[in-house]
């Protein structure tokens, strides 16, 4: 595996609301200033996906970035959410659609398309080493989504011939006695698998197809095998793009096509209830949604929307039952987001996102409140 050094261009991004304030009143468009960029020969990376990697017994936090060009970019965070010390490798992979990371292990997994495996590789001293594919034994059929259970000892693969397969995971990363369920019948092109973790145990949830409107929700046994499946059919759900769960494992959160989010109740027997919907409105919240998350606190959820550029902050009411003070927020030179992380440390926080269009990851502090601040830092990457 080739190892490419990098240099890079950091640059504080100007951010505002665009809409109403965390505190429901008017803000307006106040459009601030274009941010200057250093001349240079930038590599063309447009990242697509980020992870927070925090890798147990090393004491160093790692964003780790992975581009369209089928390269990893692995960077240190600090507790103010700096990137420092970039590094780029090279994947002996092709067309990777999915990163996931394992803070048991230091592992790291590549999803690839038209390949019957998993790429796996270990990233416990940061760069990575020791890629191999893995099979599962036969059991891996294009995977098109990979998730991993909260203790990181089961993965979850779903294929394209609407099957899961479900793999114990070793202390080195792999992957061992691995089995192939087709969850009752109920998969039908499965594109995200998410899972809620909660008193009940683990629940696993799949979104099925990019114009499906049923989401599959499984019961789990004590082995991780999937043991009661249903299709979840709502008339609030409009072809789902994403799925996240609140911090307590008790509600979910469901990005719709039609640019709304639905939020339901999550049963003991995985079943969605008392469902309803968070519309963009005038405000325009929402446009195009591509991923959700929710702090550790259960305090705020942000939403990301591809069409907009824009990030969508909320307060979680409830105990996680339902949005309030939802303002989106505009950051200069920020343009086609692809996914967001989250990166939470004592005392401070920061979002991370990818910005497809100029090739940068924008890191932005949040406030004790979970808004975002005055500004966001936006990095490149340079020859």
């Amino acid at each position: 595996m080739k190892k490419v050094a990098t240099a890079l261009i950091v640059l504080t991004s100007a951010i505002s609301l665009a809409g109403c304030s965390d505190g429901g009143s008017s803000a307006g468009t106040a459009t601030a200033p274009d941010v200057a960029v250093e001349d240079g020969p930038a590599y063309f990376y447009g990242p697509k996906n980020l992870a927070v990697h925090k890798v147990a017994g090393v004491p160093d936090t790692l964003l780790r970035i992975l581009n369209k060009d089928d390269t990893l970019t692995t960077c240190e965070v600090d507790e103010s959410g700096d990137l420092d010390d970039c590094d780029i490798q090279e994947l002996d992979a092709d067309v990777v659609h999915q990163m996931v990371v394992n803070p048991r292990t230091g592992s790291v997994y590549f999803l690839q398309d038209d390949a019957d495996s998993v790429l796996v590789c270990d990233g416990a001293k940061g760069a990575l080493s020791s890629c191999a594919p893995a099979e599962g034994g036969g059991n891996f059929k294009d995977p098109s989504s990979l998730a991993l259970n909260a203790s990181g000892t089961v993965a979850y693969a779903t294929n394209e011939d609407n099957t899961l397969t479900v793999c114990q995971v070793l202390g080195d990363g792999t992957f061992s006695s691995c089995a192939v369920t087709d969850a009752n019948g109920t998969l039908d092109t499965p594109v995200e698998v998410g899972l809620a973790a909660g008193e009940y145990g683990t629940h696993a949830y799949f979104l099925n197809g990019e114009i499906k409107s049923t989401i599959t929700a499984c019961t789990l046994a004590p082995n991780g095998m999937p043991s009661t499946c249903q299709a979840q059919n709502n008339d609030l759900f409009s072809a789902p793009t994403t799925i996240a769960f609140s911090p307590n494992g008790k509600y979910a959160y469901v990005g719709n096509l039609d640019n709304s989010v639905t939020i339901c109740q999550i049963g003991n027997d995985a079943s969605l209830s008392s469902c309803h919907a968070v519309h963009a409105g005038e405000q325009e919240l929402f446009d195009g949604i591509q991923k959700i998350a929710a702090d550790s606190s259960n305090a705020n959820i942000y939403v990301a929307n591809a069409r907009s550029g824009r990030i969508t902050h909320c307060k979680l009411t409830g105990g996680g039952a339902g949005f309030a003070d939802c303002a989106p927020y505009r950051i200069d030179g920020f343009e086609v987001t692809t996914d967001l992380a989250l990166y939470e440390v004592t005392g401070s926080s920061s979002l991370f996102l990818t910005s497809l269009a100029n090739d940068s990851v924008f890191g932005c502090p949040l406030q004790p409140n979970g808004g975002f601040g005055e500004s966001c830092i936006s990095t490149r990457f340079m020859e």
